[in-house]
């Protein structure tokens, strides 16, 4: 984004496009069922931490960035000792009445938590909003022990997708809000600077992702896509949607949304 937008700038961006500050603690089906879930994400292309991110025994964990705590409230409830850390107040003071550490964000270049606290960190669809990578890579150092984990998922640049859409490739841009655009080489050197090995490096394409690049290619004046409910969303659309996406892009590498695997050196 040119200009960048100031941090006051974003927060009245986040407040005006946000309309749903409702948050639900209860454990959901895939919280029950957890390999039912893994095969429907695997089928619907969502990228969730609770499918991948591994956990030893006794590990800290950070879900920066953790929105409605879902993932966190999980985690939390298989006995994982897990902080969050987020830029809503309404979330965080949620958090806390449920006996949740979670922390507000203030600073966007300081995470608040002591140095050297965790073994694994992950953000999800966090970093391409952050205004200064380099920065916030140094913080990821701080907090991170050595040989500790890092996962971050991000609309991924080199996505085949972003080359059919074009200026409707809405998961990616997606302005205002998110401010760089990423691809795994690009944050394979990144990452390398700041003392972090890439070990993993995979992506695929949400549906509900592939749908919104739909409706921004349909209906050009719509501009609050996430709360613009049509015959697209419909479930017999969305399941078909989810199906065709497997088939048709299987063939490809890059997808819409990038998944890394980073150890601290």
């Amino acid at each position: 984004m040119v200009p960048l937008p100031t941090d006051d700038q974003l927060a009245s961006y986040y407040h005006a496009y946000s309309q749903d500050n409702q948050i639900d603690f209860s454990q959901r089906a895939g919280s029950r069922y957890p390999n039912l879930r893994k095969l429907f994400h695997w089928v619907s292309g969502d990228v969730d931490p609770r499918d991948f991110v591994e956990v030893p025994s006794g590990a800290r964990v950070l879900d920066y960035g953790c929105g409605h705590a879902g993932y966190l409230s999980d985690f939390h409830h298989r006995g994982v000792a897990i902080s969050g850390a987020e830029i809503a107040a309404y979330t965080v003071e949620a958090c806390r009445k449920h006996g949740y550490d979670v922390k507000k964000v203030e600073d966007f270049s300081h995470i608040p938590f002591p140095s050297g606290e965790f073994d694994i960190v992950y953000l999800m669809q966090v970093f391409e909003h952050l205004r200064d990578p380099h920065g916030f890579f140094q913080e990821l150092s701080r907090i991170l022990r050595n040989g500790g984990m890092l996962y971050l998922a991000m609309p991924n640049a080199a996505s085949i997708w972003r080359k059919v859409f074009g200026c409707n490739w809405v998961s990616g841009w997606f302005a205002p809000f998110h401010l760089f655009h990423y691809t795994r080489d690009a944050m394979k050197k990144l990452a390398n600077q700041y003392g972090f090995d890439l070990l993993l490096a995979w992506s695929r394409t949400p549906e509900s992702w592939f749908r919104l690049n739909l409706k921004a290619a349909l209906y050009s004046k719509e501009f609050r896509l996430d709360w613009h409910r049509n015959w697209l969303d419909a479930a017999s659309m969305r399941y078909l949607l989810m199906f065709l996406l497997r088939v048709i892009e299987s063939p490809f590498r890059e997808k819409d949304c990038l998944v890394l695997q980073f150890r601290k050196r």
